[in-house]
């Protein structure tokens, strides 16, 4: 006969990956979104990039809070790149883009790393889920 307290172990386990593969499809929609972002961002570079010199570039610049106001870009061979804590450093064009695709290659190695433990995650919870139903069943009879 099954003991109560192993199957209480398990249950137990079986909440703690619940939660833990919460948390990871919580990170990973997170660093999708950052993802989006950094690919949306590289591509207004691009196409400010194409642009001619004599062609005007309109832009609609955040002022905070879902507010913008639309002004010229004045410069389109310089930009201002947040390298942490709110803090922004002038880098041409190339450094922007430089950097922008080491934050893309880390957020891309990060969400395989990610997967990777969501898919062990959820391959334990597979396999514990039965048990426990057969645990419990057990538990029942006896």
């Amino acid at each position: 006969m099954v003991e109560r307290k192993e199957l209480q172990e398990k249950i137990l386990t079986y909440r703690i990956l619940e939660s833990r593969l919460d948390a990871l499809l919580k990170q990973r929609e997170m660093m999708v979104s950052k993802l989006i972002e950094i690919q949306n961002t590289l591509g207004s570079m691009d196409e400010i990039e194409k642009t001619k010199e004599s062609e005007k570039i309109i832009y609609n610049f955040p002022l905070g809070a879902g507010a913008y106001i639309i002004g010229p870009v004045i410069d389109k061979k310089k930009f201002i790149v947040e390298v942490g804590a709110n803090i922004g450093i002038e880098k041409s064009l190339e450094e922007g883009k430089q950097i922008l695709d080491k934050r893309k290659a880390e957020i891309e190695n990060g969400l395989n790393n990610l997967h990777k433990e969501i898919a062990e995650i959820s391959a334990a919870l597979d396999q514990l889920g039965p048990e426990i139903q057969s645990m419990s069943e057990e538990t029942e009879v006896g």
